[in-house]
C-alpha cells in the first residue's frame, strides 16, 4: 500500500516539476530577479541552464522572502519588520541543514529537498492517522479505514496547495507537525460514548509532550495552526463533564497552557522587546502598561499594516477572481463539516469540525481569501469527506447516466476541478502569476 502511495507521490511531483521546467523562463513579476541580483548573484550564474529553466522559477511569491532570510548573514536579526510574517523557524531549519551557507542556489536546493521530504512524510503519517481515526476495532471497520486512508493519502498528494510547495513554502513543516500531533492525541484518547471519553495515563507523554510540542511548533511556524488548540478545549470540556478532573488537568489543561505560554512568548513578548517602545503605534496598544501584551499580536499588526488584512477589507470588486479561485475549497471544507456532524457523525472528529469551520470563516471574512487553497493544508477533514464518499460509492467509475446524490456530485466536480487546477496552478506559480 505504501509502495503505491510512494509511486503516485513521485509521479505527481515529477510531472509538476516538468511543467515548471516547460513553463516560460520570463516571470510576470521581477521580484525574483531583483532579489537574486541584490544577493550578489552574477548574470552568468543567473542564466545557467538549470537555474533559468528550473530553480529561478521556484522563487515566486513568498519564496522570495524565505530565501532572503535563509541566506541572510545577519543571524537571527530581521532586516525589516514585515519579514517577521514569514516563518523564522522554517528559515532556521533550512539554515541548519545548509550549515548556514550563504550560497543561494545550494540553500534553495536543500530547501526544496526538505520541502518534498516533509510533504512525503506527511502523506504517510496521514495514512496512519486516518486508519486510527476510522478504525472501530473490528474487521470490517479495519478494512474500510485502510481504504479511506489510501484514498486520503492520494488526495492529499494532489491537493490544491501542491503547486505552492514545489518551492520553499513553510506549509509542509506545519502540516507534518500537525498530523504527527493529531496522531499522538488520537492514539492517546478513547471515545467511550458520545458523552464520555478517557485518556490512558500511560500515554501521557504522547498526549502532553508529543502532541503539545507538535501543535506549538506548527503554530509558531504558521499562525493559523493556533486553531489546533481547540483539540485541547474539546478534550477539557469532555473530561470535566464526566468528572475526570485529574485527567482534565494533566492532559488537555496542561497541554493547552503550555501551548498558550509559548505562543504568547513568541507572538507578543519577543516582538515587544525587539521593537518597543521605539516602534510606536503597535507598542502603544498595551492592555496593561507593565506587561508586553497588546490588543493584537505583532503578526496580526503586520498583516493589517502591510497587507490590509481585516474584516471585509478584501471584499472588493477587483478581488472577485481571487474569491473564484477559493470557491471550490470553501464549498468542500464547509460541506465536510456538515457531513461529519449530520450525515456521518463521528464524535472524535468534533474538534476538527470546529477547527475547519473557524478557519473557513476567518479566511472568508478577514483574510486574502484565496490563500485557503494552501493554508487549509493542515486540515484533513475535507480529504476524509472526499475519501469516504469515493470509497463508499466509487463515483468516478459510475455510469455517467446514473444520477448521483448531492454530496457525491460535489465530490465528482471537485475531483475534476483538481485535475484541471493542479497543473494550471503549478504553471501559474512558476510564472509568478496569481493566485498567491
Amino acid at each position: 500500500m505504501l509502495a503505491d502511495i510512494t509511486k503516485v507521490f513521485v509521479s505527481v511531483r515529477f510531472v509538476q516539476y516538468l511543467l515548471i521546467y516547460l513553463s516560460p523562463n520570463t516571470q510576470f513579476d521581477t521580484s525574483t530577479e531583483l532579489l537574486l541580483k541584490e544577493l550578489g548573484v552574477s548574470n552568468d550564474s543567473l542564466n545557467e541552464f538549470w537555474n533559468i529553466n528550473l530553480w529561478n522559477k521556484l522563487l515566486s511569491w513568498d519564496s522570495v522572502f524565505f530565501l532572503k532570510r535563509i541566506v541572510s548573514q545577519q543571524g537571527t536579526t530581521i532586516q525589516y519588520e514585515h519579514e517577521r510574517a514569514f516563518s523564522i523557524i522554517w528559515c532556521e531549519l533550512i539554515r541548519y541543514f545548509t550549515s548556514y551557507s550563504i550560497d543561494l542556489y545550494y540553500s534553495l536546493k536543500i530547501a526544496v529537498v526538505i520541502e518534498n521530504l516533509l510533504f512525503y512524510i506527511s502523506t504517510i503519517v496521514l495514512y496512519y492517522l486516518t486508519v486510527i481515526t476510522f478504525n472501530n476495532n473490528n474487521v470490517s471497520s479495519n478494512n474500510l479505514s485502510h481504504k479511506i486512508a489510501r484514498k486520503t493519502s492520494l488526495l492529499f498528494i494532489i491537493s490544491g496547495f501542491s503547486g505552492y510547495v514545489t518551492g520553499i513554502y513553510s506549509e509542509p513543516l506545519s502540516f507534518c507537525l500537525t498530523f504527527i500531533g493529531m496522531f499522538a492525541r488520537q492514539y492517546s484518547i478513547s471515545i467511550i460514548t458520545s458523552n464520555d471519553m478517557d485518556i490512558n495515563w500511560c500515554k501521557w507523554p504522547l498526549y502532553s509532550i508529543v502532541s503539545t510540542m507538535c501543535f506549538t511548533l506548527a503554530t509558531v511556524n504558521r499562525s493559523n495552526c493556533i486553531l489546533l488548540g481547540l483539540f485541547y478545549i474539546f478534550d477539557l470540556i469532555k473530561l470535566v463533564s464526566v468528572k475526570k478532573y485529574q485527567r482534565a488537568i494533566f492532559f488537555p489543561l496542561l497541554s493547552g497552557l503550555i501551548m498558550l505560554t509559548h505562543l504568547l512568548y513568541y507572538y507578543y513578548y519577543i516582538p515587544f522587546n525587539t521593537y518597543c517602545p521605539e516602534r510606536g503605534e503597535w507598542c502603544q496598544t498595551q492592555i496593561i502598561k507593565s506587561l508586553p501584551f497588546t490588543k493584537i499580536s505583532f503578526y496580526n499588526f503586520i498583516q493589517l499594516h502591510y497587507w490590509n488584512v481585516g474584516f471585509l477589507k478584501y471584499w472588493t470588486l477587483n478581488n472577485i477572481p481571487n474569491f473564484l479561485f477559493a470557491i471550490p475549497n470553501i464549498i468542500v471544507l464547509s460541506y465536510s463539516t456538515i457531513y461529519f456532524t449530520k450525515i456521518y457523525p463521528l464524535v472524535n472528529l468534533t474538534p476538527l469540525v470546529w477547527i475547519t469551520r473557524t478557519l473557513v470563516i476567518l479566511l472568508l471574512f478577514f483574510a486574502h481569501t484565496q490563500i485557503i487553497n494552501r493554508v487549509s493544508s493542515f486540515i484533513p477533514l475535507h480529504l476524509w469527506y472526499l475519501a469516504d464518499r469515493l470509497v463508499k460509492n466509487t463515483i468516478i467509475k459510475k455510469d455517467d447516466n446514473e444520477e448521483l446524490k448531492g454530496d457525491d456530485k460535489i465530490v465528482k466536480i471537485y475531483i475534476y476541478w483538481l485535475i484541471i487546477w493542479i497543473p494550471l496552478q503549478t504553471i501559474l506559480f512558476a510564472c509568478f502569476l496569481p493566485p498567491a
